[in-house]
């Protein structure tokens, strides 16, 4: 695998992929990082992987649904650290409560 550490000043603050052939990063000192992007075709995931996709896909359903009142988006929008969202407040709970 190929990697760089980018100095270009252009990069700074640019994270993501490029194309699915590259993936920018930022390390823990700040350092940018372009690696190629990580060929997944010949993983084949667990039964426990797949059940837990499948729980958290059950959970993102669940949490829109109960995303559109109005109170219950109230009620965890005040429980809100810092940066978090309701939305993924709610989705750990779910997760966490009914062991999906």
């Amino acid at each position: 695998m190929v990697m760089a550490i980018s100095k270009e000043p252009n990069l700074t603050g640019f994270r993501g992929t490029i194309e699915k052939t590259v993936v920018v990063r930022i390390d823990p000192w700040g350092r940018t990082i372009l690696s190629a992007y990580p060929d997944m075709s010949n993983i084949d995931p667990t039964t426990a992987q797949k059940q837990q996709r499948l729980n958290f896909k059950e959970a993102q359903a669940i949490a829109l649904k109960m995303l559109s009142d109005p109170a219950v988006k109230a009620f965890y929008k005040e429980k809100c650290k810092g940066q978090q969202r309701p939305h993924n407040i709610l989705i750990s709970e779910l997760l966490k409560k009914n062991n999906l």
